[in-house]
């Protein structure tokens, strides 16, 4: 009796629920792709061992009793007591286990979501496909890909459905091979969605044997669309490139500047920030950086222009290129050295055969492309140009040599009276002299003095001489630093006895500060008498009795000097004012047009310009009077200025 109750006690507590009850395993259905997440039947497993641990508790413990003498309720009670903790310790660990599988399901449950949406961000699918059963197993982002809603059983069938009819025997070849090699694969290919558009597609697999010894396949789906996009679109400018390079009517060569890129680099690490002043102190260096520039490429016009060949270019240092003009790659190399992506000027290079050509050098600096700095470099042949410049200066200059001449012929009545003056003084201290001398005691204190006058007045003859030889000269233009205002007394000498003769007062108001400018002497006095001869004839045609002529220099910036000349004439028509620079333009009777034409080209060629403006308002100085004012500015020369050589000497 006591044994069976024990054993009816031991089947109500193994049927209680104290042994976990298996649930119903999780099914997660993600769009057509079936995920279950399971975990063991653990009551099939808790029944039998309860049973055991009971049985055997039983048979121990009445074997002890029976040795021990032991009254079996007694025992029987003991026994109890044994099994309830036995599971009530086996529940716990049941519960624990429990536990931990939730928490694994909702881990699980997390990754397949992650997983989703990452599918979604990186636009790629995944698929499993069992080849002997032919079954598809898609993701979401799969069927999204293939434009079928999720509901929709996937197939072989479908995509090849799906799949665009040039793409179609490809496909079927790839699912052929996959069926009977079964070896992994990779294949791109269109697909044509339901509005019509196309999709391509990526699809990558790997085969696998199952437990159960069944073949599939488990593999991803790429939507590559926007990357065939892009790489069209890349190719296309690639090959834009490329024409453009290769057809250019201009002279274009590719340089790799890696070394030079890494030379800088170095200087930077060292503290270095002016690149002119390292230069200076390390004159080798600038050779260093010609090295550092090779040749990758070249095209057709670059090749004609300085020979070489295709292959005569890759690799070959720039400096044979500058041999002419080291100064203008400096220059471009302190411009690439402050960061600056583009350097243009007009300079000189050597080809490869030795010869000389005048160019446009533009550079621009890419940047890196696959690690490489890359620089291009497009010349073009300004040779014809710069003859054709250097004949139109030379054209110029005749030009303002006969306005020269011609003005002067003008102020043939002045020059006599300036050289009669000198002339006459010297003749009347001659007589003077001869007269000290005849005295029967000759005062020769006297006679030195009247030869010294002699001398003076000879040099005033000589100087006077000069710049008429100067301004009737044909001789090239000579550039120094020199003073406007200097230059305008100079030019007043000429116009002293025009003015005098036509009643016409001229003031000279000076810049106070002395500013110098750089330029041609004789150029700049032709502009001043020019300017000054026509305002006089200006106010002589508009019958002006008391005629003023004011001159005034000043400073208009810190690099700028302005030279302006003020008359109380008639003014400026506004009909003439927008032509009174043009050439054979003129409102005299007996004119050229020539005389302010030259003067603008004079002083833009002195880097200044030239403008005139009536003046509809007193001026200071000239009364109510209407009049004209013509002005022009020129560049304050600064301390390091120096008269240029070659052609920018020309005017």
């Amino acid at each position: 009796m006591p044994g069976e109750y024990l054993l009816d006690l031991f089947n109500l507590l193994a049927q209680s629920g104290l042994a976990h009850e298996g649930k119903e395993p999780a099914t997660v259905r993600h769009t057509g792709m079936v995920c279950r997440a399971s975990w063991p039947d653990h009551s099939r497993y808790a029944h039998p061992a309860l049973w055991v641990l009971g049985g055997v508790a039983l048979g121990v413990l009445s074997f002890t009793c029976f040795l021990l003498g032991i009254d079996l309720t007694t025992s029987a009670l003991a026994l109890l007591v044994v099994i309830v903790v036995l599971s009530l310790l086996a529940i716990a660990s049941l519960v624990r286990r429990q536990h931990r599988l939730e928490r694994e399901d909702v881990l699980r449950r997390r990754q397949v979501a992650y997983l989703a949406e990452a599918q979604k961000l990186s636009h790629t699918g995944s698929f499993g496909w069992n080849v002997a059963s032919g079954e598809l197993f898609w993701s979401e982002e799969t069927f999204r890909i293939f434009d079928l809603e999720p509901t929709l059983p996937p197939s072989l069938d479908t995509i090849l459905k799906r799949t665009h009819p040039d793409d179609l025997n490809a496909v079927r070849e790839a699912l052929d091979r996959a069926t009977n090699d079964r070896n992994d694969f990779s294949l791109e290919h269109r697909l044509i969605l339901n509005n019509g558009s196309i999709r391509h597609i990526r699809v990558v697999a790997r085969g696998t044997s199952e437990d159960r010894g069944q073949f599939r396949f488990i593999g991803a789906v790429m939507d590559i669309t926007a990357q065939k996009k892009d790489h069209t679109e890349l190719e296309r400018s690639e090959q834009r490139y490329r024409h453009l390079f290769g057809r250019m009517p201009i002279a274009l060569r590719q340089l790799d500047a890696s070394r030079l890129v890494v030379l800088f680099r170095k200087l930077r690490a060292e503290g270095i920030k002016d690149l002119g002043s390292h230069f200076d102190s390390h004159p080798d260096f600038l050779r260093t950086c010609m090295d550092a520039l090779s040749f990758q490429e070249a095209n057709e016009r670059a090749i004609q222009m300085f020979g070489g060949g295709v292959d005569g270019y890759v690799g070959r240092s720039m400096s044979d290129t500058w041999k002419a003009r080291p100064d203008t790659f400096r220059r471009a190399m302190e411009s690439r050295f402050r960061g600056e992506t583009n350097f243009e000027e007009e300079t000189k290079m050597v080809t490869w055969d030795g010869r000389v050509v005048d160019v446009l050098f533009t550079t621009a600096r890419v940047g890196p492309i696959n690690d490489l700095e890359i620089s291009l470099v497009a010349t073009i042949d300004i040779s014809q140009r710069v003859r054709a410049q250097e004949r139109l200066r030379q054209v110029q200059a005749e030009f303002a040599h006969a306005a020269r001449v011609s003005m002067l012929g003008e102020l043939t009545a002045s020059i006599a009276h300036e050289v009669n003056q000198p002339l006459a003084a010297i003749a009347t201290n001659a007589a003077a002299g001869l007269r000290w001398l005849n005295r029967p005691i000759p005062d020769m204190a006297e006679v030195r003095s009247t030869i010294e006058n002699m001398a003076t007045d000879t040099r005033r003859a000589a100087d006077i001489v000069a710049r008429v030889h100067g301004m009737a000269s044909r001789k090239a233009p000579e550039r120094a630093v020199l003073s406007l205002d200097d230059v305008i007394r100079e030019a007043l000498l000429f116009l002293r006895h025009e003015m005098e003769s036509r009643g016409v007062t001229i003031l000279h108001r000076p810049d106070a500060e002395s500013a110098l400018v750089l330029g041609d002497r004789t150029q700049l006095q032709q502009v001043i008498v020019n300017l000054a001869i026509n305002a006089v004839q200006a106010m002589a045609q508009a019958g002006r009795d008391h005629g003023k002529i004011v001159i005034t220099t000043a400073a208009q910036d810190v690099t700028t000097l302005c030279c302006s000349v003020e008359d109380n004439g008639p003014g400026i028509s506004a009909e003439h004012a927008g032509r009174l620079f043009e050439s054979f333009f003129t409102t005299k009777e007996s004119g050229m047009g020539m005389g302010l034409p030259i003067c603008r080209s004079i002083v833009e060629a002195h880097g200044g310009r030239i403008d005139a403006e009536g003046l509809s308002t007193e001026a200071e100085g000239l009364g109510a009077d209407r009049g004209a004012r013509f002005w022009f500015t020129l560049p304050i020369a600064t301390p390091a200025s120096s008269p240029p050589s070659g052609r920018d000497a020309d005017a």
